[in-house]
């Protein structure tokens, strides 16, 4: 079988970049989805839009769990887990509010950004998670979620000081759009309690009652690209040899997870596909050979649109599924970090 061709490149006195070609005997054409269900199959196949709120992380995690459960699993349900388990953490709450104070976001007290494995974790702890098809990120695409906590925060804000009757008035407004299982009153003493980040995972969990699965104890596994940085007394030599057997490693991993019809979720800088900077994540749904080349296909969560991608810098952009298809050597240039779930 024809080796991976790897080439390093010298780009500083101690980092590289390599130089990728994975040749056609070693890329075969696969899709996660041939395996699914057709429920399952159909999620994976709609585009997600986390429409300017910092959940990509939550939509990654849902769609690993998603493939495991058979189920596709809410979204929101998964960040507002991972928000109380933040929230429960001393030292993760503190960081999360100063970096707000810096950063800003789509919400005044609700958590943004997270981590693939630790949610993944923490939705494990909570043993059950809401459907997707009992509590979509965007019932109708237009954000309907993130104005629905714009107006919990407001209502939160406001409940110690304006009168009951109007609280509770509003709160029946948003009740009637997304939590129809639960009464007035109940919402309004889970807001009176506890702040948001808590509050919410408690409403949603009291009100997807008889829409929640199961999710087992996953065993999360994470590829990391590899330090091509001298070691001390490492030689140059030695240094690409490492760099060289450590992404063989990672490719065989991603092609073996990949066959078994599992997705990856792939953290990195969206500077490597469009012309703005930034954290993000997404799923590693696909692979395929197409102009010459090993491509890998990468579920987004910014809606039904190809306009934020810097075209030279991807391969193929598709609209009806909100992916995209990057080359081998962009693949490896962008993730930072790669999930899987091996049991």
């Amino acid at each position: 079988m024809k080796s991976l061709i790897l080439t390093l490149l010298l780009v500083s006195a101690n980092a590289y970049s390599i130089d990728v070609k994975i040749p056609k005997e070693q890329c075969s054409d696969v899709d996660i989805r041939d395996k699914m269900s057709p429920e399952l199959k159909a999620h994976f196949s709609e585009p997600q839009n986390q429409d300017g709120v910092g959940w990509c992380y939550a939509f990654a995690a849902a769609d690993l769990m998603s493939a495991e459960t058979n189920k596709p699993l809410s979204s929101t349900h998964v960040s507002a887990i991972f928000n109380k388990g933040v929230d429960e953490n001393f030292f993760l709450r503190t960081g999360y509010k100063i970096g707000k104070l810096f950063t800003g976001g789509a919400f005044d007290t609700s958590y943004e950004g997270g981590w693939i494995d630790w949610a993944i974790e923490d939705s494990s702890e909570a043993v059950y998670v809401c459907t997707e098809e009992a509590l979509p990120f965007d019932r109708n695409r237009y954000g309907e979620t993130a104005r629905i906590i714009n107006a919990l925060e407001d209502i939160k804000k406001d409940i110690d000081n304006e009168e009951m009757t109007n609280i509770c008035s509003r709160i029946e407004v948003i009740r009637n759009k997304s939590f129809e299982n639960l009464k007035v009153e109940e919402i309004y003493r889970i807001l009176e309690e506890d702040n948001l980040n808590r509050a919410l995972s408690d409403i949603i969990k009291k009100n997807c009652k008889g829409h929640m699965v199961k999710v087992d104890e996953y065993d999360v596994k994470t590829i990391r690209r590899p330090s091509i940085r001298n070691r001390k007394n490492e030689s140059l030599f030695s240094a690409m040899k490492r760099a060289k057997k450590k992404v063989l490693k990672n490719f065989e991993k991603i092609d073996e997870v990949l066959k078994k019809g599992r997705p990856l979720g792939v953290s990195y800088n969206v500077k490597h596909v469009m012309k703005q900077k930034g954290l993000h994540a997404s799923v590693v749904t696909a692979r395929r050979w197409k102009n010459g080349k090993c491509q890998f296909k990468i579920r987004n969560s910014w809606g039904r649109s190809c306009a934020s991608y810097d075209r030279k810098e991807i391969e193929e952009c598709n609209y009806e599924e909100g992916s995209f298809w990057v080359s081998d050597q962009k693949f490896i240039d962008l993730a930072d970090t790669l999930d899987y779930i091996s049991n």
